[in-house]
């Protein structure tokens, strides 16, 4: 009877041993292969390399959209073309109005010239000095040579108010051919711009338009995002700045399956408090052998501290001075 105690007793022992074992947690495994050393752990995002937004460059009717969602684009491939046949009457209309009020513009100059009244002007003049001297000798009277001024004077007043009229005239004309050369031109970029043609390398995404609509300037056609490259944004608390800096390597654990880890070194630190973040950020840029790696994929940053910063991380960031690893969540 005591054998079966005793025995039940130890196997008892026993299984309270392997499950205290088996509830140690992951972080608890790890503080004991990690030593003397600490390292803090931080949350970061996966973004794209480059994101780009297509904008239609000029208003019209989609002819022809070339893409479809997910396809690969390189730069300078295009990606729709407009229906051109209308702008292309447009500025056709434009060159003959433009043409016509050339011609217009030549007559008015012509008829200026031709108009002139110079001869008239001239005798009027001459009549006016020869009563001014018949004058001075006594030959004529005062309302004789009156007569002789108004002649001048109505002569000069005829000339110059026509000269206006031809001038106002031309004046218009000259205005409407600047209106009409600056409506060419926009037609002109209308056409040029008729195509939309790809900014980056990348894939496609995020399509808002449909052959057949017509869309007005600044309307957004698609996305482009480049994922051949990414980029891993992750926060850290403020006080960590002192012992963060450019190509200081980090190891990083993705979310991923099946699970996917790098080293990789600190490309940039930005020690401004990110609004998505809530914290300073630094970003890390990454190969993505086989796309593994996309928008919104989570990680896990380690970094490894030197030794001169390891006493005043325990101060500021440590409860309990056993802990080798300490975490710090952002709010991505």
């Amino acid at each position: 009877m005591r054998y079966y105690l005793l025995k039940a007793f130890l196997l008892f022992i026993v299984s309270i041993s392997l499950i205290n074992g088996c509830a140690k947690s992951r972080v608890e495994k790890e503080l004991k292969v990690s030593d003397n050393n600490i390292s803090i752990r931080i949350e970061g995002a996966v973004y794209p390399i480059q994101r780009q937004n297509i904008l239609a460059s000029t208003s019209g009717k989609i002819k022809h959209l070339y893409i479809k969602y997910g396809d690969k684009i390189t730069r300078g491939e295009r990606i729709y073309s407009l229906d051109k046949e209308l702008i292309k009457l447009d500025i056709q209309n434009k060159k003959t109005e433009i043409a016509s009020l050339t011609q217009i513009k030549h007559h008015l100059f012509s008829n200026i010239h031709a108009t002139s009244n110079t001869q008239s002007i001239n005798l009027a003049a001459m009549e006016l000095k020869k009563m001014a001297q018949l004058k001075a000798e006594g030959y004529v009277q005062d309302f004789e040579q009156n007569t002789y001024k108004k002649n001048y004077i109505n002569v000069l007043n005829s000339q110059t108010a026509q000269n206006a009229t031809h001038y106002e005239k031309l004046k218009t004309v000259e205005s409407s051919l600047h209106t009409k050369k600056i409506q060419l031109q926009k037609l002109q970029y209308r056409l040029k711009h008729a195509d939309g043609y790809a900014s980056i390398n990348g894939f496609v995404a995020d399509i808002q338009v449909q052959e057949g609509q017509t869309i007005s300037s600044d309307t957004k056609v698609c996305t482009i995002v480049n994922l051949d490259k990414v980029i891993l944004k992750a926060g850290f608390a403020t006080g960590l700045l002192p012992f963060l800096h450019v190509n200081q390597m980090v190891n990083i654990s993705f979310v991923t399956t099946p699970p996917y880890s790098v080293q990789a070194p600190i490309a940039q630190i930005t020690p401004i408090v990110d609004p998505k973040f809530k914290s300073m950020t630094f970003t890390v840029v990454i190969p993505n052998k086989h796309y593994i790696l996309q928008e919104g994929t989570r990680a896990l940053v380690t970094i490894q501290l030197p030794k001169k910063g390891q006493e005043r991380v325990k101060k500021y960031f440590m409860n309990n001075k056993n802990d080798r690893v300490i975490q710090i969540q952002s709010n991505i």
